[in-house]
């Protein structure tokens, strides 16, 4: 299965699901970010496992879910992919004990030129 399309994505925080923006996923190329950041990395889908390294950089406000304020870190995804749906975990590269949930749901596939 092909996972390029346009895709949203969220993370688990305390007051439960949070939008963290829009992704473009086409040929192991993601793109994509919010008001307040835009990411840049690749991914694989093996069966039905996904995994992504991805560069956050932030030029608003720097916002983190890992407890403290930068504008550029890296992060790793790994995940499961059913129904649309990747479920999975985000792990900062500098930070391998920082875990947070996180999932992406597919909402539509790149359109044809």
């Amino acid at each position: 299965m092909s996972l390029d399309g346009i895709w949203t994505g969220e993370i688990l925080g305390p007051y439960g699901w949070e939008n963290t923006g829009v992704y473009v996923l086409e040929e192991g190329r993601i793109l994509g970010g919010s008001n307040r950041h835009y990411s840049t990395g690749t991914y694989s889908l093996t069966g039905d496992q996904y995994k992504a390294s991805v560069l956050v950089h932030y030029y608003g406000p720097p916002r983190t879910i890992f407890g403290e304020k930068q504008e550029k870190f890296e992060i790793n995804v790994e995940g499961k992919l059913s129904d649309g749906v990747i479920d999975g975990q985000i792990v900062r590269s500098d930070k391998p004990k920082s875990i947070v949930e996180y999932r992406m749901s597919r909402r539509m596939d790149i359109p044809e030129k």
